[in-house]
């Protein structure tokens, strides 16, 4: 049976097994590592040594293990955070899911919008803002480290006369809940799922689509980095 494993903090909310076995058509091994501290990880020696297959890695970890990985792409590197580890002959290898997960659908869900506007200063408003850098889209970032409670921003003004043009794309943790007033029609992509406060915004006219459409396209590419069909044939 494929085991895998997702190192994270707080993680039980995961949808991620069903994912998985969705898109293989079976019941697969999945593992939780809900860690409260970066101490209490073990290295990937360690984790690997049970017989996974592979592991992916969840906020706050996704820089976790950069140095015990032998190679990651150049665009990985650049980023700074890892999701996404298999184990080779050489060594561990890593790539970042949220990179190729995220560049498929601003290119083939969200090309259309002229404008982005990004919640966040993390891993994963990085991760978008790299990928609208390549695709030469205009953004603009905003985050509670710059600009204080994102939830006392002004989003009218700001998206006045460009609501049906711009894409709010929300990059903060699931710890903080969005709140704030939107123009009806506001299209809003949230980066988490399963935030109760976050599916309210569709009552107030607000298209919203949660995290799960990049959970899912993440899988897909996890799936090929690790090569299953290969493991399930060997």
């Amino acid at each position: 049976m494929i085991k895998l494993a997702l190192i994270g903090k707080g993680i039980s909310h995961s949808r991620s097994q069903q994912i998985y076995q969705d898109l293989l058509g079976r019941e697969i091994d999945y593992r939780l590592l809900d860690f409260e501290t970066a101490d209490e990880i073990k290295s990937l020696e360690g984790i690997f040594s049970d017989g996974l297959n592979g592991i992916s890695i969840t906020y706050p970890y996704k820089q976790h293990f950069l140095n015990e990985v032998y190679f990651v792409d150049s665009k990985v590197v650049q980023l700074g955070a890892i999701n996404c580890i298999r184990r080779t002959k050489e060594g561990f290898e890593a790539t970042n899911t949220d990179f190729l997960a995220a560049g498929y659908l601003l290119r083939n869900q969200y090309s259309h919008f002229n404008s982005f506007l990004v919640l966040g200063s993390g891993n994963m408003a990085r991760v978008i803002e790299a990928q609208l850098i390549a695709m030469n889209k205009t953004f603009k970032r905003v985050s509670r480290r710059t600009d204080g409670d994102l939830n006392q921003i002004d989003y009218i003004e700001i998206l006045r006369n460009n609501v049906e043009s711009t894409l709010i794309v929300n990059c903060c943790s699931r710890e903080f809940e969005f709140s704030a007033k939107l123009p009806p029609a506001t299209f809003f992509w949230d980066m988490n799922y399963n935030i109760v406060e976050h599916e309210k915004l569709k009552s107030r006219g607000v298209n919203y689509m949660n995290g799960l459409n990049l959970l899912k396209w993440q899988a897909k590419y996890a799936l090929n980095f690790w090569d299953i069909s290969q493991i399930e044939n060997s």
